[in-house]
């Protein structure tokens, strides 16, 4: 029998989310239970057959290519197999109710193990509670695990949560081949580029010692873990190949270990060098500081797979994979090729992450910035495989992926790779697949989960100053404002800027619908937003007709489009939209054209009252009483939903999906067909 260890490579990849509470110097902290921080139970069980872990361990065949992890996993099963012998496991609650991931229980605890959650708290304005929500979202919901992999979560200000649901000794999936016997802490952050809050250390130190106390460990001494003597208290990487936790909080774990094991949990601690750009002008002190603080030596530089190197993909689908590099004795150029690539079929699409685009590869992977000696980095990448089943490989290095294409085929309307957006801050790990722009297929819709971004071409009338001319504008900074391709060519003897960019990153960098505004108005805005966009992609609808752009930047002519500084200030907004991915409103299963405004005096217009003749399913914007705005001046031009009624209908408690139903009578909510 081939023993199934779950497991979950949780800080390369995973979303960082928060409560307010700060923990006072010398103050115990208390741990708040998945009650009260708000944990959505239901998100723990499930009525299908086969329940999903966060990651699971098999054993690989001989006959292929093996990850060293793998290996050293198979042989510590081997070695020491009662300390991966489960005391009990649990496939439903007291109640019967069958769990989505059944809850195992180790015997004894041996480590504590620290994780970063890899993402910066820097511009990001979510409160720690609704982080550390959507952080359990994330897990349990969207990757399907049905649980939170950490044990334990602590925010920037100190506060503790009860993380993985089944109480003491519960096993996490949180590190790699090292999950029974040990237990989860991760500080919400990205501590390869940010320090930990003072509260934060605090916090661990108490709960450590909190820890320690319970399962009876020698914080003074070191304890054997699959063979290996280490310390009590460990950080990711000392158990599989990671960053995490993150450069600045490996580089103090000896402090921490030290102010538990003396009982001094309110001290603070200091931090390594921060690794500025004139790191290379720094003396050797510091560069022997840093390789010690991360436990690396100045040799050649390595690539190691996060997660599992075996990916099921349905036919002509795709799927994400993570890698681990790490520089070497010499620094590594920002693209700089770090690895050759080669697949077993051509028609093997691959896709790299860099400046947080996604970029088409061919032959040969590159470092996404500037690497000083032994520094590492997460390299992402994106495949997609050929619409017929069957096994295909792709090396990148010496790392082998095997993706096994099988099941139903996956719809596409051109058969080619699609083009692909990695996103930002809420967004992250959120694909938006798409295809380029057809008449054909800009429009439709499917009822299926797939969801389709084509790409949008969007004029920066904002940006675009009189007598300027292409070689003029520095098409660096607006690359930093805007994602995207950003083109310049002459329109009528002006030197016009156009973004072409998938429709998702589109509507994210909308600046209509500001935090300020309830949640589920921002919803019903961007299912408008997208559906009026995706009107005009139709060649047979065009806004601008015979121009190289299919909208612009001016809310007067189109929707008002912000680029990234609408996404860095409205975070909410982004989750918003990433919460209704594809989703436009229909008519007959065609997309109509959904106008929106900001207030009336009290009742909706007809397109024809403000004169716009044969309008595309003018019976769906028929004059409708509008309450909440009575009073209100008029402040557009009246034909559909209104931002004052929105808003007092979300207020009310109305979801977005009521909202559109009261303007658009008649309509469905249907996603974009791949």
């Amino acid at each position: 029998m081939r023993r199934i260890i779950l497991a979950a490579l949780l800080c390369s990849s995973a979303l960082v989310f928060g409560i307010d509470h700060a923990g006072a110097a010398g103050a115990r902290p208390r741990i708040l239970t998945r009650a009260e921080w708000g944990a959505d139970e239901n998100l723990l069980y499930t009525d299908t057959k086969e329940p999903k872990p966060a990651e699971t361990f098999v054993p690989a065949d001989e006959d292929k290519v093996v990850p060293e992890r793998v290996k050293n996993c198979e042989e510590a099963q081997r070695k020491y197999p009662t300390e991966f012998k489960a005391a009990r496991t649990m496939t439903t609650d007291a109640s019967g109710r069958k769990l989505r991931w059944p809850q195992s229980y180790s015997s004894s605890i041996r480590l504590i193990v620290v994780h970063h959650t890899a993402q910066l708290l820097k511009g990001d304005a979510r409160t720690p509670l609704e982080r550390v929500r959507a952080l359990y979202q994330y897990h349990a919901g969207s990757l399907g695990w049905g649980d939170i992999g950490y044990n334990y979560i602590i925010d920037e200000n100190g506060q503790i949560y009860e993380g993985r649901a089944g109480g003491d000794k519960v096993v996490g999936g949180h590190a790699y081949c090292a999950n029974v016997g040990t237990v989860g802490i991760a500080l919400i952050g990205n501590f390869e580029q940010e320090e930990p809050t003072l509260d934060q250390t605090r916090s661990l130190q108490w709960l450590i010692d909190d820890l320690a106390n319970r399962y009876g460990l020698n914080l003074e001494h070191n304890t054997v873990f699959h063979g290996k003597s280490m310390p009590v208290v460990v950080g990711h990487r000392d158990t599989v190949s990671t960053a995490c936790p993150g450069y600045f909080l490996f580089g103090v774990l000896d402090q921490i270990r030290r102010n538990t094991a003396t009982g001094n949990l309110s001290a603070s601690v200091k931090f390594p060098p921060s690794l500025d750009k004139n790191y290379a002008d720094k003396t050797d002190d510091r560069r022997t500081l840093r390789l010690r603080a991360l436990n690396l030596q100045p040799d050649d530089p390595t690539l190691t797979p996060i997660g599992d190197t075996a990916v099921s993909i349905r036919p002509g689908g795709q799927a994400t994979v993570s890698l681990l590099f790490r520089a070497g004795g010499m620094a590594v150029q920002r693209r700089a090729r770090i690895a050759s690539v080669m697949r077993s079929s051509n028609r093997i699409g691959i896709w790299q992450q860099l400046d947080k685009e996604n970029q088409r590869i061919r032959e040969e992977i590159f470092a996404p910035r500037l690497l000083h000696e032994g520094e590492v980095e997460t390299i992402r990448l994106r495949f997609q495989v050929p619409s017929e089943p069957g096994t295909y490989t792709v090396d990148i290095g010496p790392v082998t992926f095997t993706l096994n294409a099988e099941g139903r085929r996956t719809r596409s309307p051109t058969g080619e790779p699609v083009s692909m957006s990695f996103s930002a801050s809420d967004r992250v790990n959120i694909p938006t697949p798409g295809s380029r722009r057809s008449s054909s297929s800009a429009s439709s819709v499917s009822s299926a989960s797939s969801v389709a971004s084509p790409l949008i071409r969007i004029r920066l009338t904002s940006r675009e100053k009189a007598g300027q001319t292409c070689t003029s504008y520095d098409f660096t900074d607006l690359r930093l404002r805007y994602r995207g391709d950003i083109t310049c060519q002459m329109i009528a003897g002006k030197a016009a800027l156009i973004d072409e960019l998938p429709l998702e990153d589109y509507i994210a960098g909308l600046g209509e619908e500001p935090d300020t505004e309830p949640y589920e108005k921002q919803r019903a805005f961007a299912i408008a937003a997208r559906s009026y966009a995706v009107f005009y992609l139709d060649a047979e609808h065009r806004k601008f007709p015979g121009m190289p752009y299919d909208g612009d930047d001016s809310p007067a002519t189109f929707q008002l489009y912000q680029g990234k500084y609408a996404e860095r200030t409205n975070p909410q907004w982004v989750k918003a939209v990433a919460s209704t991915t594809g989703q436009v409103l229909t008519k007959n299963g065609a997309i109509i054209k959904a106008a929106y405004f900001s207030s009336d005096d009290g009742r909706t217009r007809t397109p024809a009252e403000n004169g716009w003749n044969n309008f595309p399913f003018a019976e769906v914007f028929s004059s409708k009483d509008d309450p909440w705005c009575k009073g209100l001046p008029m402040a557009g031009h009246g034909v559909g939903m209104s931002g004052c009624g929105a808003k007092a209908q979300a207020t009310e408690g109305k979801k977005a999906e009521q909202i559109l139903e009261y303007y658009y009578a008649g309509t469905k909510v249907e996603q974009l067909a791949q």
